[in-house]
């Protein structure tokens, strides 16, 4: 009988390390818990400076020149730019000669 004050005290710290242990598989299976990744389209990575992003893309066979879709926010006032005109509108020089330098025309 005295062992059930003992085992209704541990079950919370139980629940808490399943639940823990249920998060970790989840995040090494690719599955973030919380929150879905949008992924960034080549104009969108230009508009926010992500270099490493624009480079990973435009390796992966994206044309610097095609014209793609920017979430609202990403270059002001536009639903669609190419990455030239999303990386001047961000003022980034750096993304800018990035995408030169992978044929982009200016």
């Amino acid at each position: 009988m005295r062992r059930w004050p003992v085992i209704i005290a541990a079950l919370p710290v139980a629940l808490l390390a399943l639940a823990r242990v249920g998060l970790v598989i989840l995040s090494l299976t690719g599955h973030p818990p919380f929150w879905a990744r949008e992924p960034l389209t080549l104009a969108e990575a230009a508009a926010f400076r992500d270099g490493g992003e624009v480079a990973r893309l435009l390796a992966a066979g994206q044309d610097p020149n095609a014209t793609y879709k920017v979430r609202r926010g990403a270059v002001r006032g536009r639903v669609d730019a190419t990455p030239m005109e999303a990386a001047r509108a961000s003022r980034g020089p750096e993304i800018v000669q990035l995408l030169l330098d992978s044929g982009a025309r200016p």
